[in-house]
């Protein structure tokens, strides 16, 4: 993670959402790698998080130490706004980055009742925890009512990168409802199909077109 001045495009962004950059002058931009962590369910949560660039997943632990997949955000979204209108002081949800990633953070110690009381930015919250709300019973129909390969089609065009699917597999398995052994049975049944290619530690879409057939109605919903 690296902390930088806001950019011209950054404060663009933020009078947008109703927010005078000269308000939150402690407001910064931060870079985040892959896989980095931004925040971890239950830590302290100090940001609220405008996403600019880049895809973060958003995870909930379950009590039978599986994780369960809340969201996929691509290079825009607020991230902490349920619990800054709940005024819950912990993060409910760990947030990783899938790519490298870009967002402005604003410090909610300083800044909490502020934006509370932005009668504009609110608005702006409301209409993003709408979009969740439907993003998050659409995430419960890939889990519960499609075939698992038509669930994994879905999951795989979500997260690739650069035409690669590089995943940890026991973890998709979770993410997607199927036991590792289905999965392993759907990856090499997509490859004999032509719609992958093995790597040695990836997949490669071989036919994106099949592979967005394969995921039906799931990949238009995302």
């Amino acid at each position: 993670m690296q902390n930088h001045p806001l950019t011209p495009a950054d404060a663009a962004l933020l009078s947008g959402y109703g927010l005078a950059p000269a308000d939150y002058p402690s407001a910064i931009r931060r870079t985040y790698g892959q896989n980095e962590y931004l925040s971890r369910e239950g830590e302290p949560l100090r940001h609220l998080y405008i996403l600019t660039s880049g895809k973060l997943k958003v995870l909930m632990n379950l009590s039978d130490g599986k994780q369960l997949l809340l969201a996929y955000f691509m290079s825009r979204g607020i991230i902490g706004d349920i619990e800054l209108m709940c005024d819950v002081r912990a993060n409910q949800a760990t947030l990783q980055a899938v790519t490298p990633l870009s967002c402005i953070a604003i410090p909610l110690k300083e800044y909490r009742e502020k934006l509370r009381a932005n009668l504009a930015f609110i608005n702006h919250i409301g209409k993003e925890l709408a979009e969740k709300l439907q993003q998050r019973a659409i995430n419960g129909a890939i889990t519960t009512l499609q075939p698992l390969e038509t669930r994994l089609c879905a999951y795989i065009l979500q997260t690739e990168i650069e035409n690669r699917f590089e995943e940890t597999l026991t973890e998709v398995a979770a993410m997607v409802g199927g036991s590792y052994r289905h999965l392993l049975r759907c990856l090499e049944k997509l490859c004999a199909d032509g719609v992958l290619q093995k790597q040695e530690k990836s997949y490669r879409i071989a036919n994106r077109q099949l592979l967005q057939a394969k995921s039906g109605d799931l990949y238009m919903l995302h």
